[in-house]
């Protein structure tokens, strides 16, 4: 029985995918591989780790506070037409309000169970009077607001090279800013060619007076205080890149469940410390504890909010907002503790060799063992064993050992090669059909 066994062709098989794999590795950057290969790849395996696969991370909890629909009703900020009746910029007392909110209840708490952060994702490059100079009476209050001393770091976004809190001429403001209790951050995701969002910028410049200063991003900075660690971009670019293929790719996640009850909403996520609330709940009615050392952020999840991203196509398309994104991105740092890394070359491509030579041999003595003689069902058979495995190993590697291993690859060179030894066969019958 196995003399009939073709080692030879499962042996070159996996050696062409072996040497091609390597290749493609080493070249991953490369915008035809990344566009054709790495990107396809990703999107494959995110897709199926969208809804599944719940992972608790080693850190606080992350806490959304969404300026959501019921929000916007309750607070009349909707017309009768349900769209919002304020301009471009959201009104930024209600901002205010809340940063209040989160002091008095801090002032109420354990030092213990204080929050590390709080991010507000709202543009505030410019004020919200006509020509974005003169201050409104909105914007007044946003300012006194942030004057007041806290136990937690505020952090706000960079988007332009002006910034109306950031250029501001009070004295206790920029007292705030020096001691990094107001700290300016980037908040830029890469889009693809496609449009699709998968991965974030690690760093961004901006001008200011013939200057240019650089910013890091508001994941890279959470996840260095959540670790412990002063705020330093020269540090965390020892760890992290600006704009890596892989090294800087998210990981998003859907929320599993949703609880509303009382005008308040509830939404717990894949990530299992990550909890999305409206804006319409209480603050103080969340468990005390859950604040613990917890980074928080704010930003508009409503229906007319323009804040939204396509992150996936495979299928169908799946759309998250700024805010959910920002959240997803934190939790992929600190998931793999790092920027994303890739299964090694050696490690990766024998086991690439391995798995299709063992996978060919096993097929080809099913089929002798079967007594089918069939090349192109034995080739079937191999192609689809050898995707479920591949996609396997992949969602396995990046969930539970942290390293991204592309799948794709060998998948598709294995397609390849299947495919012209099919049109061999062919040939075979057609022209050299032995005579019996």
């Amino acid at each position: 029985m196995f003399k009939d066994i073709n080692i030879k062709s499962s042996f070159y098989t996996a050696l062409i995918v072996f040497i091609v794999y390597i290749v493609a590795y080493i070249f991953y950057n490369n915008n035809l591989i990344r566009e054709n290969i790495e990107d396809v790849a990703f999107d494959v395996v995110s897709k199926f780790s969208l809804k599944t696969s719940p992972i608790k991370t080693n850190s606080p909890k992350v806490m959304v506070f969404a300026i959501d629909d019921l929000y916007m009703r309750e607070h009349k900020l909707y017309n009768e037409e349900n769209r919002s009746n304020f301009g471009y910029l959201f009104p930024r007392d209600h901002i205010a309000n809340f940063i209040e909110n989160l002091d008095e209840l801090t002032m109420e708490m354990e030092s213990k169970n204080l929050p590390k952060a709080l991010f507000i994702d709202y543009d505030m490059s410019f004020t919200t009077m006509p020509y974005g100079k003169e201050l409104s009476k909105e914007d007044k209050k946003l300012l006194e607001v942030l004057k007041s001393e806290r136990d937690y770091i505020i952090f706000l976004p960079k988007t332009n090279s002006y910034n109306f809190i950031e250029n501001s001429k009070d004295m206790e403001i920029q007292k705030a800013i020096q001691n990094k209790k107001i700290v300016f951050v980037s908040v830029s995701f890469l889009k693809g060619s496609d449009g699709l969002v998968r991965r974030y910028q690690g760093f961004k410049k901006y001008m200011d007076k013939n200057a240019s200063q650089e910013y890091e991003s508001i994941w890279i900075a959470l996840w260095q205080i959540l670790r412990g660690e002063e705020l330093d971009l020269n540090s965390s670019k020892e760890i992290f890149l600006k704009d890596d293929i892989v090294g800087n790719r998210i990981m998003m996640k859907s929320y599993n469940s949703f609880l509303q009850e009382d005008g308040c909403s509830v939404q717990e996520s894949f990530w299992k410390n990550l909890t999305k609330y409206s804006l319409n709940c209480s603050l103080f009615d969340i468990v005390e504890e859950d604040y613990a050392g917890s980074i928080l952020m704010l930003g508009g999840t409503y229906t007319q909010n323009n804040d939204n991203f396509d992150v996936n196509n495979i299928l169908s398309t799946d759309s998250f907002t700024g805010i959910d994104i920002h959240a997803n991105t934190l939790m992929t740092l600190l998931h793999l503790d790092s920027s994303m890394q890739r299964v090694p070359l050696w490690i990766s491509s024998i086991l690439v060799f391995i798995t299709l030579f063992l996978l060919a041999l096993f097929v080809s003595w099913l089929f002798v063992l079967v007594k089918i003689e069939s090349k192109e069902q034995e080739l079937f058979v191999l192609f689809l064993v050898s995707s479920i495995i591949l996609i396997s190993v992949s969602i396995y590697l990046l969930g539970e050992q942290h390293l991204w291993f592309n799948w794709f690859i060998p998948w598709s060179v294995l397609g390849l090669v299947e495919f012209f030894m099919l049109i061999k066969t062919w040939i075979h019958k057609k022209y050299y059909k032995t005579e019996k």
